[in-house]
């Protein structure tokens, strides 16, 4: 049966039509993209055409096309540059709407998850893509954009979904302690090991290890768990020997890894392993599509957690969500459920949130994100608690992060990362960039 190909824009010429049709392709003139394969259709190559809000689709263009051009149509979602007046037009057309006709559909979200944006209907469809395979999943995003909601759905469409998901946040565990709440110890191992523990990853046999905030363990349990990933062994504290194990693991963090590599805060053998597949979650501002229906269930979750709660709100006036897609959530979709339940607790009468209901950080025209500290002040108190903290590595490990960062951007030149870094050394320099290459050979012995 012939696969229907949707073409919008420029039309194809007669003969390219026939030759599809002889290929089990039939073109359909379309005003708009639909569910089916499409083609967008330019006369010339520096028109290209805007990318449909959805589906999958193609660009073939008249005249020649240099590569930037075709790799800008990729990154806006294109699945293939063809060039109409190539000899092999129709076959990779042809080729293209037979391939995009046979991928698997893409996942359906459960109902707990809300994804009408493309953004986020891309990321559904790269964790379902993941979940098939056992390889270690890499999720990275801004603090509260749903990494660990994500990494429970990897696991749910796995075929591990039968066994256990074990969530570790890193950076609540005590570093002295992260070795042996993961890995387990013998009996007698240390003073007040008593009995035997398997440890956390034991825990999940079979199933799937989630690893979140993974930028914060340290380095000897990063060396042990590259073992883990490229051996499959595990050995406990107060053991010799190496046990084989069965689990997935899935890491996130909503740090750049590669800048802590460079620094070197973060093991570049670990990092790449985990980085095989990387999913990048995205931020509330990219998905504003999402963001009515998010708002009504939170609504709806606040009442069923406080159901004594009055008045009863039905939902958020459309003036309200325009105020609230304004805003630029860099704490992304928790910080929207905080927002919307402050407005609920604050509610006086009405059965609609209004503008007026909604906090004053909210409704301030062209507010800007706040500066997150680069200091997690939870984490120096952790290792203060337990004895684990060395200033002086600490400052140096941030300062190499700051400079790997500040060169990356600015391609190695010194004098421009020096501008991005703002007062470096130890006061105003004639050379900042000589500063910068200065610190950089002292923090690097």
């Amino acid at each position: 049966m012939p696969i229907r190909l949707d073409w919008l824009g420029t039309a194809p010429p007669p003969a390219l039509v026939t030759a599809l049709a002889a290929r089990d392709v039939r073109v359909h003139l379309a005003r708009a993209a639909g569910q089916a394969p499409c083609v967008l259709a330019s006369a010339a190559a520096a028109r290209r055409p805007r990318a449909p809000g959805a589906g999958a689709w193609i660009w073939a263009y008249e005249g020649r096309l240099d590569d930037a051009a075709a790799t800008a149509a990729v990154l806006d979602g294109a699945y293939d540059v063809v060039a109409l007046a190539a000899g092999d037009a129709a076959d990779r057309l042809a080729a293209r709407t037979h391939e995009l006709a046979a991928a698997a559909p893409p996942p359906t979200a459960p109902s707990e998850v809300v994804a009408k944006s493309a953004a986020a209907r891309r990321m559904l469809t790269q964790a379902a893509r993941a979940a098939r395979t056992s390889m270690a999943v890499l999720l990275t995003g801004e603090t509260g954009s749903g990494k660990e909601l994500l990494a429970r759905l990897v696991h749910q469409w796995s075929p591990r979904r039968e066994r256990m998901l074990v969530p570790i946040n890193c950076a609540a565990i005590p570093n002295e302690l992260m070795e042996a709440e993961l890995f387990g110890y013998a009996r007698g191992a240390f003073t007040g090991a008593a009995h035997e523990y398997a440890g956390q990853l034991a825990a999940a046999a079979g199933g799937t290890v989630f690893l979140d905030e993974i930028d914060d363990t340290p380095p000897a349990l990063q060396v042990k768990l590259l073992r883990v990933l490229e051996d499959r062994v595990v050995s406990r504290l107060g053991e010799n020997s190496w046990r084989q194990v069965d689990f997935r693991i899935i890491a996130a963090t909503n740090r750049d890894l590669r800048a802590l590599v460079e620094a070197g805060a973060f093991g570049a053998d670990l990092y790449e392993r985990l980085a095989i597949v990387t999913i990048a979650l995205p931020p509330l501002r990219e998905r504003l599509d999402d963001l009515p229906e998010l708002a009504q269930r939170f609504v709806e979750r606040f009442y069923a957690e406080e159901p004594e709660a009055g008045p009863r709100v039905r939902g958020v006036r459309a003036d309200a969500l325009r105020a609230l897609a304004a805003y630029p959530w860099p704490g992304n979709v928790r910080e929207l459920r905080n927002v919307v339940w402050e407005t609920l607790v604050y509610k006086r009468a009405g059965d609609e949130i209004i503008p007026s209901d909604l906090p004053r950080r909210v409704l301030h025209p062209g507010a800007a994100p706040p500066q997150a500290s680069l200091i997690d002040r939870g984490a120096v108190a952790r290792k203060l608690a337990a004895r684990a903290l060395n200033l002086k590595d600490e400052i140096a490990a941030l300062q190499r992060a700051a400079l790997a960062e500040a060169l990356a951007l600015t391609g190695g030149n010194a004098a421009e990362a020096a501008r991005l870094l703002g007062a470096v050394g130890r006061g105003r320099a004639k050379d900042p960039g000589g500063t910068v290459r200065a610190m950089l050979r002292r923090l690097s012995h």
